[in-house]
């Protein structure tokens, strides 16, 4: 068996699942921390400063708040993505097997919460606090999987508590600096599939069922980081703002195990980062009843250049080169104030893909997506709002054509071959109340 199946290509099989891309945000970033932010698409979100929830945005904006004010949300996220494809086997070049391998449905449903607070200290300070995810994803395969050693289960899990101050300089310059807190949780797994297991029986003279586990990987950990902002107001109806949050270095320590190889039955890590994020966003008020706003999003996402598993008793081992491009994601949204009770809004946005064909993992390939929502608020008294927001995201049909070896000499490899398709609705609603 270990002639079969060396260390570094059992954890290969396993890990390469785990750099894939949530069907919402480029790379596997989460953008819903803010139900009157989806309601335009998140156009202009860092200039914006509707409510608490700007604190995940831009620390600096939230010192326009004349009282204290809690925003809570919940979004609701039903992702569909199917994959349609075959696997085939070769060894020493010869086609020793192929299956068909297609999958409907492979991204879960979500709820993803926030929750934020935000106050005057006096007439220069504000601070406050947010609690929310930006990054996270979760695809599962069935048993019946046929490229299931490509990919089976995905997920990474993370909150992030964000405490922040903004400066008012003067009346038309804030500035803003906040620090974070982050813990994730992850597991990814691999498993042999219905057209594997006869090949492996084979070469090694030995039983090997389908579903059996070649590789699962269950960590967590608290990385930090920091956020900054500019939040300025040159006029009354225009506002300008230009925020970043800081890269967030995570080490995933846990336990390996795998029911092939038992050597690979040890404590482990995988090192995983979330990227930087930098926003340029303008708000613009036309009248009083009308405002437009727009937004750059640049995340960076090329340092993400590989996945690498540490074992605690072996070596550390290069699992893949992924080589994940920066995204660019441009956004534009517009608001009415239709009367005393509603407001309301619509946007666009296109999310630009992290990775080319040579890099699209299994798991949830990434894409280029288009973002289209609407939303309204509704006021509900002089102190409290509710927000409720939709967003139809599309993703451009993505190719994969990926490639495994499963010996170490590399003569017996693996390759899928197929398409991905992904939608996703996001229905959000966020109360909002001032003290």
């Amino acid at each position: 068996m270990k002639q079969q199946f060396s260390l570094r290509a059992s954890v290969c099989l396993a890990l390469a699942t785990f750099a894939s891309s949530s069907a919402l945000a480029a790379g596997f970033q989460v953008n819903e921390h803010s139900a009157n932010g989806l309601g335009r698409a998140m156009a202009g979100q860092a200039a914006t400063p509707e409510n608490a929830s700007i604190l995940a945005t831009n620390p600096a904006a939230i010192g326009v708040f004349k009282e204290a004010e809690f925003s809570g949300s919940v979004s609701f996220i039903d992702p569909k993505v199917d994959i349609n494809g075959s696997v085939n086997y070769a060894l020493g070049g010869q086609v020793v097997g192929a299956a068909a391998a297609q999958e409907d449905d492979i991204a879960d449903v979500a709820f993803v919460p926030s929750f934020f607070y935000v106050a005057p200290v006096n007439d220069k300070f504000s601070a406050g606090v947010g609690v929310f995810t930006s990054y996270g994803l979760r695809s599962d395969y069935s048993d019946d999987f046929e490229a299931l050693h490509f990919a089976d289960t995905a997920e990474v899990k993370s909150v992030t508590f964000n405490p922040a101050v903004s400066y008012k300089v003067n009346d038309t310059l804030m500035l803003g600096f906040g620090v974070s807190a982050t813990f994730a949780d992850a597991e990814i797994s691999s498993g042999v599939s219905q057209s594997l297991s006869p090949i492996l029986s084979a070469a090694v003279q030995s039983t090997i069922p389908a579903t059996t586990s070649i590789f699962k990987l269950e960590g967590d950990d608290w990385g930090f980081g920091w956020n900054a902002g500019v939040f300025w107001q040159p006029t009354e109806a225009t506002n300008v703002a230009l925020s970043y949050r800081a890269e967030t270095q995570l080490e995933l320590s846990g336990e390996v195990s795998s029911s092939i190889t038992a050597t690979l039955n040890q404590p482990g890590s995988l090192d995983l980062n979330f990227a930087a994020i930098t926003e340029l966003a303008i708000n613009q008020k036309i009248d009083q009843q009308w405002s437009v706003q727009a937004s750059l999003v640049f995340t960076d996402w090329s340092t993400f250049e590989k996945l690498e598993a540490n074992l605690a008793y072996g070596s550390d081992f290069l699992i893949k080169q992924e080589n994940f491009d920066d995204s660019w994601r441009a956004a534009f949204g517009v608001t009415y104030v239709l009367n005393d009770e509603f407001t309301l809004r619509a946007g666009y946005a296109y999310d630009d893909g992290v990775v080319t064909v040579e890099n699209r993992s299994l798991s949830i390939p990434d894409t280029d997506r288009h973002w289209v929502s609407g939303g309204l608020t509704y006021t509900m008294n002089e102190d409290t709002t509710l927000d409720v927001a939709y967003v139809f995201i599309d993703g451009r049909e993505a190719d994969i054509n990926k490639t495994r070896a499963l010996n170490a000499q590399g003569t017996f490899t693996s390759t899928f071959t197929g398409t991905q398709s992904a939608t996703a609705h996001i229905f959000s609603v966020q109360l909002n109340t001032r003290f």
